[in-house]
């Protein structure tokens, strides 16, 4: 029999430590350490000597604990994303790559990716972990998105040969629903992280059909009820998710590399390339959708005749985008999809940042531009209000109000000063958002709860089909057999099927003969 001491438990709580499996700080020993000290306590045992036996394997919590804190193993995490964050440009890829790179970073966890992707330049492996291309299905609506049901089973194969400790797969799509049926066959812990706010693309893309708001909250909930852990992008979702009864849930902490976006990247070579004119430049980063609402900064360039605009990105309505612009000559630009250092030096060399969409679960191109130094004004929907601080480091527009949105940038062009101070501010707020510490609390804080919350259900499963076991010995079994089936014999000698036909034949022949 293992045996610790309180004391041990105590220290390790308070002292950080580094070294083993690469975990930092007392946070990731702190998680362990505190499972056995929760165990010593429920057990009544604070004050001395507690045994860990098979009393203490049967809890699921702390055994999980403890053998990873003894053997130093990395935790397991299988993948599961759709669309691929790796070549279809939308703003959650930046934060599953910039999870994947601080986690290789970070050296004490193991990554198996799956993801459907169909072109030729899918990686194979991203930061040191291994990537699963699985077929996919392309929309019709939206030909930029490759969804999979993991039919060929390709996911399931890698999730098996793998053998994680957890699944993590995005949401909402298709694949989160064969992850649902393997976490269930193998008994794996279970994390949904939510990125795209369906219900208002279901009002966008099927207006015609009745109810479509309500159904698509429908599947959410029917979904994530399944999960041990649902992630979600801002304080705001979070509040929606809990209107809605869905349980569970936490937010999965912004991030951006200062350093990346930052206004030093200014260049006047970059600048040239997002307008022909001297005066302000707004800029728009992102897809050209129709949720985007892009429409609306027509209004702004009708309103502030001095401003030009670039939009960088592509999408399915880009074609109907510049018909539309067409009216404004060369004040409109479409630079195409922007990567690295020339999107870097894009956000740093524009004036205004605008966000017209009310369907962004966070807005990572926000925080970017933010970085960047740039004055941000967006909608006061969505995850947008979770980023931006009305007044101090940005401005909040009135949702599908573009005067409005035309209005409030009007404003900062009008003033120098409240550019500037706008920027500078924002500039500040984005220094505090870092990817490393995001990443660090995901790992050992979001992903042990969901692991714990398994363990904890696995636990009274298993307690429910003992019991159960008990109850219902073979002869116990053999007694309810056959008191059933006298029960049926009796019901079916009150109710013959022959009796009723023959009474209700003789009594439509009466009734059509007139009788």
């Amino acid at each position: 029999m293992l045996v610790v001491h309180v004391s041990t438990v105590a220290a390790l709580v308070s002292t950080p430590q580094v070294g083993g499996g690469g975990r930092v700080g007392s946070l990731a020993l702190g998680g362990e350490a505190r499972a056995l000290a929760a165990y010593a306590k429920k057990s009544g045992r604070d004050g001395g000597m507690f045994g860990v036996g098979k009393k203490m394997e049967a809890d699921a919590e702390a055994s999980h604990y403890l053998r990873r804190w003894q053997k130093r193993q990395p935790m397991k995490v299988a993948l599961l994303v759709e669309p691929t964050p790796f070549t279809h440009v939308c703003g959650y890829a930046n934060r599953f790559k910039e999870m994947l790179r601080y986690l290789r970073e970070l050296g004490d966890t193991e990554v198996a990716i799956a993801t459907p992707d169909d072109k030729v330049e899918a990686p194979r492996e991203f930061a040191g972990f291994e990537v699963s291309t699985i077929p996919g299905l392309r929309l019709p609506m939206y030909p930029e998105v490759c969804l999979t049901g993991d039919l060929r089973g390709e996911a399931k194969r890698m999730v098996e040969r793998f053998k994680p400790d957890l699944i993590h797969v995005s949401s909402p799509g298709i694949l989160c629903l064969p992850a649902i049926l393997y976490s269930k066959l193998m008994r794996i812990p279970l994390v949904m992280s939510y990125h795209t706010h369906l219900p208002v693309y279901a009002e966008k893309y099927t207006s015609w059909l009745p109810f479509s708001r309500h159904s698509a909250w429908r599947y959410i909930k029917a979904v994530h009820s399944y999960a041990d852990l649902t992630l979600v992008t801002s304080p705001q979702m979070l509040e929606e998710f809990v209107e809605q009864k869905i349980k569970r849930v936490a937010v999965w902490r912004k991030g951006v590399d200062v350093d990346v976006f930052n206004p030093q990247h200014r260049d006047p070579v970059a600048r040239s390339l997002l307008t022909d004119s001297e005066g302000p430049v707004l800029l728009y980063v992102g897809r050209l959708s129709v949720e985007k609402r892009l429409e609306d900064l027509a209004v702004v360039l009708d309103e502030c005749p001095d401003c030009s605009l670039a939009l960088v990105g592509g999408g399915p309505h880009e074609r109907e985008l510049r018909n539309y612009f067409r009216r404004f000559g060369d004040r409109v630009k479409f630079l195409g999809v922007l990567r690295g250092a020339a999107l870097s030096k894009a956000y740093a060399s524009a004036d205004i940042f605008c966000m017209p969409s009310d369907s962004e679960t966070l807005g990572f191109v926000v925080i970017e531009a933010m970085a960047s130094g740039l004055a941000v004004v967006g909608a006061d929907a969505g995850g947008i209000p979770s980023i931006i601080d009305d007044a101090r480091n940005g401005l909040l527009s009135t949702p599908r109000d573009p005067h409005h949105l035309a209005h409030l940038v009007k404003q900062i062009v009008e003033s120098p000063d409240l550019r500037r101070d706008l920027a500078t501010r924002a500039r500040k707020d984005a220094e505090g958002w870092g990817w490393k510490a995001a990443t660090t609390h995901l790992r050992d804080v979001q992903y042990p709860a969901a692991i714990r919350r398994h363990a904890a259900m696995q636990k009274r499963a298993d307690k429910f089909k003992a019991r159960k076991k008990a109850l219902f010995t073979p002869t116990m079994r053999r007694v309810l057999r056959r008191v059933f089936f006298d029960r049926f014999r009796l019901l079916s000698r009150a109710f013959s099927p022959r009796r009723f036909l023959n009474t209700f034949t003789t009594k439509y022949r009466l009734a059509t003969a007139g009788i």
